[in-house]
């Protein structure tokens, strides 16, 4: 099996060629700049929420499943809000919104978009985790730094789908990461996702992770969110990849981040924890 090549400027021209894909909604735009806002937003979200019956079902839907244990009892969107956790209703709808926006009239395969969702919330979680931690990041951010980070992996499946299931199969066949396989071939979700983000008008810092996460030391700002979502991305592969843990590179940014061994090793644990959770919510999002 193999793949023809694509150099750098063929692949911002195919991305170019992407008609399908629209602008970044304006509730998407919103959704990412409040991330920022030092304030509580739990207003303006609910707001985006109810002006759009997808987005209202779905977070209803959440709140009243049993894994709240209310039942049919939140009748309203600030009440589910409330009950689900800001910072974790905002990284639904961030998925849920960017799901729809990728997916119309896009086939991909079943087992990809959710092996692909579930990364990314599983990222999510463990980069939210490991910024509190730390004084010096925000944990609401990191979040969605996670959540975002594969954005040209979702890209490449649907619009470049044949390169994307042959690169899946080496990788399966090898036993390596995919983001290996890819560089052989010189189409790589980091590269599409940075013209995605360009694109899309996304902050440095979000182009930055999205381009640089498997490359920190390529990156030359932001190199403390890179190696973050870099290290998040490492524990999230890591029931694949184990060996990545105790990469010599994987313990540099480790150190370089403060993070110490006893540290390492309960992030590592935590993902006995998370990894259920993250399978709920996929259930819970249909």
């Amino acid at each position: 099996m193999s793949l023809n090549s694509l150099d750098e400027q063929e692949i911002r021209y195919q991305v170019s060629q992407i008609r399908e894909l629209p602008p970044l909604p304006q509730s998407v735009q919103r959704l990412i700049e409040i991330i920022h806002d030092e304030i509580d937003s739990t207003d303006e979200l609910v707001s985006i929420i109810r002006y759009d019956q997808g987005l209202t079902a779905k977070v209803l839907r959440i709140a009243n499943s049993a894994y709240y244990g209310m039942r049919g009892e939140v009748k309203t969107v600030s009440g589910a809000v409330v009950l689900i956790g800001l910072n974790q209703a905002k990284s639904i709808c961030l998925c849920t919104l960017l799901m729809n926006m990728l997916s119309g009239g896009v086939s991909i395969r079943p087992i990809h978009r959710e092996q692909l969702w579930k990364h990314a919330f599983a990222t999510s979680r463990i980069a939210a985790q490991m910024a509190r931690k730390r004084p010096w990041l925000n944990p609401e951010e990191a979040a969605i730094l996670g959540l975002l980070h594969d954005v040209g992996k979702l890209v490449m499946a649907m619009y470049f789908s044949k390169q994307f299931n042959s690169i899946m199969e080496i990788a399966s066949q090898r036993r390596n990461p995919s983001w290996c396989v890819e560089l052989q071939f010189g189409l790589t979700h980091t590269h599409i996702g940075k013209y995605l983000a360009s694109r899309w008008g996304f902050p440095e810092l979000f182009q930055a992770v999205i381009e640089f996460h498997h490359t920190p030391d390529m990156c030359s700002s932001y190199k403390t969110e890179v190696r973050l979502i870099h290290l998040a991305n490492i524990l999230s592969n890591s029931r694949t990849y184990p060996e990545l843990l105790t990469d010599k590179a994987t313990l540099s940014y480790c150190r370089d981040l403060y993070i110490s061994e006893e540290e390492w090793q309960e992030h590592q644990d935590s993902l006995g924890h998370i990894w259920p959770e993250v399978d709920q919510l996929w259930t819970l999002l249909g």
